[in-house]
């Protein structure tokens, strides 16, 4: 059922007139930067490292963890957009509900995640994704498509997220990320998925669990074969090759031209497709040194 925006109070403190008196130049910058927190900017991301982890030094297990974890911070934001249905700014210029922004949360997740988990020890990496999110959480406000609160509160929600999912995921002290760990933070994805389902059903909560799912069970089906194997260039032309079906897929439901059926299908399938895809072509490739 599809939810309306409940007429609250403002709940702004006065940025709106500060972002009225900002030069264009910086409203134009700020329109650019906010890609950065954009789903499907950041599903791109985590998709081309976990594709091209072998490629990059990286650990399948670790981007199979970060694809989880962005899976469910998408999922996250949904149930929370939906459960508290609270509109944006007068003139925002977009549609959807305002609080928590999803873009704080997303970038929040993403690049918390990745710095922990591809850079662990390195503040150079924390620093850096740090940045990134205050950029993306400011741009937000600056082209006047949130309040404050709502971007202060989806970075606390992110961070939060990051806390329980390492919990019960890879640990924040693990020094090898395991495939069962993985696992775990798929199934949080999906549980949140559902639980978004359960807040209401429209097209986007839907794909949420839709690609949780996907995500799960391709990597349930072929995480033994992804860890043990290294990468071959036959599988770095196949990963490459199934990148793009990513984005048009992404793009395409995002969009809403598809029914709610067709983009769940969509979403678990070419989620699954990239799970398993480093998985596919293991004939000929060198199995990992212990």
């Amino acid at each position: 059922m599809l939810r309306v925006a409940r007429p609250v109070a403002d709940r702004g403190v006065g940025e709106a007139s500060v972002v009225e008196a900002l030069p264009d130049a910086v409203v134009a910058l700020s329109h650019l930067l906010t890609h950065l927190g954009d789903p499907v900017t950041l599903l791109l991301l985590v998709t081309a490292g976990y594709l091209l982890a072998d490629h990059l030094d990286v650990p399948s297990t670790r981007m199979a963890t970060a694809l989880a974890l962005a899976l469910g911070a998408l999922a996250l934001t949904l149930a929370l957009k939906h459960g508290f249905a609270l509109p944006r700014p007068p003139d925002a210029g977009t549609d959807g509900f305002g609080f928590p922004s999803g873009h704080a949360i997303g970038a929040t997740v993403v690049y918390g995640g990745l710095a922990r988990l591809v850079a662990p020890d390195d503040r150079r990496a924390t620093g850096v994704a740090a940045a990134l999110v205050v950029l993306v959480a400011a741009s937000r406000v600056l082209i006047g498509v949130h309040y404050l609160v709502d971007v202060i509160v989806g970075v606390a929600v992110g961070v939060g997220y990051l806390a329980v999912a390492f919990r019960l995921g890879p640990g924040w002290g693990a020094e090898d990320v395991s495939t069962a760990a993985a696992a775990r933070t798929f199934a949080l994805a999906v549980g949140l998925g559902l639980v978004a389902v359960g807040v209401t059903v429209v097209v986007d909560t839907v794909v949420a669990v839709a690609a949780a799912a996907g995500g799960w069970i391709g990597w349930r089906v072929v995480a033994e074969r992804v860890t043990e194997t290294a990468g071959t260039t036959r599988q770095l032309v196949a990963s490459v090759v199934v990148l793009p079906a990513v984005g048009f897929v992404a793009t395409l439901v995002a969009e809403g031209d598809v029914s709610l059926a067709v983009a769940a299908v969509l979403a678990g399938s070419v989620v699954a497709l990239v799970v398993v895809a480093p998985g596919l072509w293991v004939r000929g490739a060198r199995t990992r040194p212990p």
